[in-house]
Order: structure tokens, then sequence, then C-alpha cells
């Protein structure tokens, strides 16, 4: 029997589990709470790099251990999060987290740095296949440039390759998924790009960036405990659930739910002004991203609990939205825009809950119409993605999806589309992706 180790650094939870690569069952699991990041006054949103290290080492590293019988380690984190190193790999700045929200702050020039930015966007996702939006890497580091806060010459790291570099490997790998997200990345070309260093005001800098490491080979050796681990994937979250559904041959089209969400589309031909995002196979698919879910969710959660708790009363939210039905949900009459943060997928100025009328703005005439608000986003998402409606079904995945019954018949009800709720083996879809990648691997390990 082979046994591996499977890692997924996610936003909330840092989950690690053994499996049997034969049988695909799991043998042990080890999980905690995600670091916990810094907030700045100017939307800096920070983590110890070497907290993440901890992270590893108290859930990998105690399952390695345990099992010394353990030959591989998969890996897979969030997306869109940057150090800056020196040379040497010294990180001089801590994990910049993808919430980052420094380059939207106006300085004395009266604009921001995405602004400025802003005005080539064109060009930038023509190179990138991506939106500019807050919270890239390519936008933190275009701001501390400007702010001068960045040395001659450095070395990026992104989590995936930090958490390599620690653990002793000196020529860390990503796979392309992961060099894409930072915005630096060319996804046509397929390499670091000289002009998006340009646009951010990189050039003139030495800058060295990890190696692409495709699936299926190794992106760099760690050291756990007592053992010397070869480690496979190093692939964005997104694209690692992705491939734990069985997207795209179970479905061409699947719905995300979580932290963040997405709609992505298996097709030959993206439509014009879409995003594309690489796969774990490195094939692009189409994509809406950021498209509002629990980090929005949790906006309106916070004013109901703390309604509740300012009167004497306990927090309600996540139970009661949990248990409403269907019928609740598609008669909402409230119209609920969950658009609040800035980076979200239609922000203009902020959320907005409308069709208030006495007799139906109860905490429960709320809540459902936050469901449907919620939910017919991706009807909207998937048209935009399929206009022609070729796709008649799609998966449903994400940690979300399973919160509450009315979900996947709802998103069925307003898309008009059969909604089919994705299968999990693993216990989360991002480490049954990695356990797929490995499957494929299994003569190489």
């Amino acid at each position: 029997m082979t046994d591996i180790l499977l890692v997924d650094f996610g936003t909330s939870r840092v989950k690690s589990v053994v499996v049997s690569l034969d049988s695909g069952d799991v043998l042990d699991e080890a999980q905690i709470a995600s670091p916990v990041p810094r907030f700045g006054p100017l939307g800096e949103v920070e983590v110890s790099a070497e907290s993440y290290w901890s992270a590893l080492e108290a859930t990998a590293g105690a399952l390695a251990t345990r099992h010394p019988q353990i030959k591989a380690l998969w890996l897979c984190s969030e997306l869109h999060g940057v150090i800056v190193a020196d040379p040497a790999g010294v990180p001089i700045t801590p994990y910049i987290s993808w919430r980052d929200g420094r380059a939207s702050s106006i300085d004395a020039s009266g604009s921001s740095t995405f602004d400025r930015m802003n005005d080539r966007s064109e060009l930038f996702f023509s190179l990138t296949g991506m939106k500019l939006r807050p919270g890239l890497p390519i936008l933190s580091l275009a701001f501390l440039a400007a702010q001068n806060q960045l040395p001659d010459a450095f070395r990026l790291f992104t989590l995936s390759d930090w958490l390599l570099w620690r653990g002793g490997e000196r020529d860390p790998g990503v796979h392309v998924s992961i060099a894409a997200g930072t915005g630096l990345y060319d996804l046509g070309r397929r390499e670091w790009s000289g002009p998006l260093y340009e646009l951010a005001g990189l050039h003139g800098r030495t800058i060295v960036t990890p190696r692409i490491a495709p699936v299926g080979e190794v992106a760099g050796r760690i050291r756990l405990g007592t053992l010397d681990l070869p480690v496979f994937g190093c692939v964005g979250d997104v694209q690692s659930a992705a491939a734990g559904t069985g997207f795209p041959k179970a479905a061409q089209l699947l719905v995300n739910l979580g932290t963040g969400s997405q709609v992505l589309r298996s097709t030959p031909a993206i439509p014009i002004g879409i995003e594309r995002r690489p796969g774990a196979d490195g094939a692009d698919f189409a994509a809406i991203t950021h498209i509002p879910s629990g980090r929005a969710l949790s906006v309106f959660a916070e004013l109901l609990d703390g309604s509740a708790k300012l009167g004497g009363g306990v927090p309600f939210f996540w139970s009661k939205f949990s248990q409403l039905s269907a019928a609740e949900v598609l008669d909402a009459k409230l119209e609920v825009d969950l658009n609040v943060f800035e980076a979200a997928w239609r922000y203009r100025c902020g959320g907005v809950v409308g069709g208030i009328n006495e007799g139906r703005f109860s905490p429960a005439d709320l809540m459902a119409g936050i469901a449907r608000g919620w939910l017919a986003q991706y009807a909207q998402a998937m048209d935009r993605l399929d206009p022609s409606r070729q796709e008649d079904t799609f998966l449903v995945s994400g940690g979300l999806s399973r919160r509450a019954n009315f979900i996947v018949p709802v998103m069925s009800a307003l898309c008009g589309r059969a909604a089919r709720l994705a299968e999990v083996v693993t216990g989360e879809e991002t480490l049954d992706g990695l356990l797929a990648m490995s499957r494929t691997l299994k003569p190489a390990i």
C-alpha cells in the first residue's frame, strides 16, 4: 500500500489528511484554523509568514510523525497571496493576503495605485486573462514600489513555494494557476512577464520568481518530522476543488460556493470579455470569479447577530438561514445585492437591500431575500458564460453547498438548468482533487 499526505491551505482552515492511494480511504487527519491576519489602517491584510509554516507542522508534520510510511505530499493553497523576501529568501514583508486593500487607498496625488493602473486594465486583461481588481499581488507590489518600500532585488514567494523554501527546498516550483494568480504571469505566453512588471512599476528590479511545475512534476522536497518528502501539486485551491468534482468530465459547468465563489465553464471558445483561468490539467477554462458568497453572507450575519446581541439575545443567523425552505427563498420579496466588498464581481457602491415594505421586513424576510439574491447571481453568471444555453446541467460544489437543503433546488429553479451536488470522498473537494491528481502519478511515487 502507498500512503500520501494531502494538504489544503484554505482561507479559514488548514487541513491535512493521510490517504491510501490504493483505496482512497482517509487513514488520519489533522486541521487547525488558518493563521489570523492583521488588519492595517490603509486596508492592509497581512499574516505572519512563519505562522503558515507552524500551521503546516501542526497538521501535516504531526501526521508525518504518526505515519512514517508516507511517500509524498500533495499541496493546494488559496490564490492571490504574496510574500516579498530578500535574495537570500528571508521575508521582508508578511504574507500579503488576497483580501488586502492598500492599493485602493488614496495617496497625496488624490488617486490610488488601483486607479492609476486601471487606466491600463485592457493590457492587463489581455496578458493575464483576469480583470484588474483589489487584492491581486501585482497591485500590492505596485503600491509598495510607489512607496519606495521594495528593494532593487528581491525574491517573490506565493504561499506554496514559501512553504517549500521554509522546508528546505531551494528551487521551489508552483503550478501555473498559482503563478497566474499573482497578476505578473502572461497566461498566453506561459511566462513571467516583463510588460506586467513594467505596468506595476517594477521594471529595473531583479525579481526571482518560482519555476513552473506542471501537475506530475515534483515541485520540491520538504522536511517534516523525520521525513524528507517529494511535494506535488502546489496548485490553486479553486483548481484543485474543480478537479475533485470531476469537472469538466462530469459536467461542463461548475459553481463553487465558498468564502468566495466562482462559476467555471469548459469551452474551446471563451466569450469576449470573460476571464480565463488555467485548470489543474493546464487547459484554460472560462471563469467568472469573486462572486459574493460566504464573505458577503457574513456581513449580513454580523448585522443580524449583532442586533440580537445588543438586545440581550443570542446569534441566530446561520442556524435560521440553514432552516429556510426552498419555497421561502423563491418567494422572497426583498431584493438584496451582496456586492459589499470592492473586489466583488459587480461592485458599484456597496450592497443594497431594496423592496422594503411595511409588514415584509422581518429577520426571516431579510434572510430569505439574502438567500435568493445570493443564489440568483449564479443564474446570471452561467448565462454570461453560456448565453446560448448549450449546457443544461451544472455541478454545485464548495463548503457552503451543503450548508442548507434549499441551496441546490433553488439554484436549479433560478437557473433553469439541472443542478447536481458534487460527491465528496475525503470530506473536502480540494483534497479530493489532490487525490485524483495523485492517482494519475501512482507509478511515479
